[in-house]
């Protein structure tokens, strides 16, 4: 069983949060057929999200087993056979395909499709284009948010857009970066094009607007529930400090490769995102 959810990673469906980010900041979380349906979006988007990572895992499983540490992959390491991990793709396609079907709606099928066609091309091409790549991890994070937004009928703010947008930059260029230190250009193609003074720029750059851009948000006129902005705009403290402390983690340990790792390994981090998470529920009911 390990095995296996290692072969979907189930830990990285905690990056399909994002889809569920539209029922928190709309505060629409007590009302129950908003919950289910961005459960089922969320649901669907790890399923499909999971069969594309075991298509990865088979066609890059020869050069996976070289590296230090994706050689320890189910289907690298000769744990799960291709053929099995070629039906588990099928059975994952079929499960996301029917809790669309559930949902029923037709956005959500098409934000998860273009997100599943994106991931296609940076697999075959766009991986290996500076810059570009990280962009295209990028624009996945924000279809996410996307997806969220039309399973409960909620519009994307802009700025919560700009928001999304610089985030996944940064926490793009931070992997690039943890890449980069731990095991130079060996492990990717495109690091060759990267330097570490470059990605600095460009962390800091990224950080700075996502920054801004939130608190842009918090201060929107038609920002959600009467919770009053003067009080959304302290949620910032969480959010500049669980940035800076990333940037700490990253040069302190010498970098790494996933940023989910570091959310689950770093107690710190995750406390903090724990902490706005349970800020914004407190607002709602109003006892902040």
């Amino acid at each position: 069983m390990k095995a296996w959810l290692k072969l979907i990673r189930i830990k990285q469906w905690v990056k399909n949060a994002f889809v569920l980010a539209p029922l928190l900041f709309s505060f629409q979380f007590t009302d129950i057929p908003s919950v289910l349906s961005a459960l089922y979006a969320f649901l669907a988007f790890s399923l499909i999200a999971s069969a594309h990572y075991i298509v990865n895992d088979i066609q890059d499983r020869e050069k996976d087993a070289l590296h230090p540490q994706k050689k320890y992959r189910p289907i690298a390491s000769g744990v799960i056979s291709v053929k099995k991990g070629l039906a588990a793709t099928l059975f994952l396609l079929l499960g996301g395909t029917s809790v669309l079907i559930l949902l029923g709606d037709i956005k959500v099928a098409g934000v998860i499709g273009l997100y599943l066609l994106i991931n296609v091309l940076y697999s075959g091409k766009l991986k290996n284009i500076v810059l570009l790549d990280v962009f295209v991890i990028a624009v996945g994070f924000v279809l996410r948010v996307y997806a969220g937004a039309y399973a409960i009928h909620e519009p994307v703010s802009s700025f919560i857009f700009m928001t999304t947008l610089f985030l996944s930059l940064f926490l793009g260029f931070a992997k690039r970066k943890g890449e980069l230190l731990r095991h130079g250009t060996a492990s990717r193609t495109v690091l060759k094009k990267y330097g570490k003074e470059m990605l600095n720029a460009y962390l800091a750059v990224t950080m700075a607007l996502t920054i801004m851009s939130y608190a842009l948000w918090t201060m929107e006129t038609n920002t959600k529930a009467n919770l009053g902005t003067h009080r959304m705009i302290y949620s910032i403290v969480f959010v500049v400090f669980g940035m800076f402390w990333y940037v700490y983690i990253l040069d302190k340990y010498n970098g790494s490769e996933d940023p989910t790792e570091n959310l689950y390994k770093d107690k710190a981090l995750l406390l903090t995102c724990c902490t706005f998470v349970g800020y914004v529920l407190l607002l709602f009911l109003n006892v902040a």
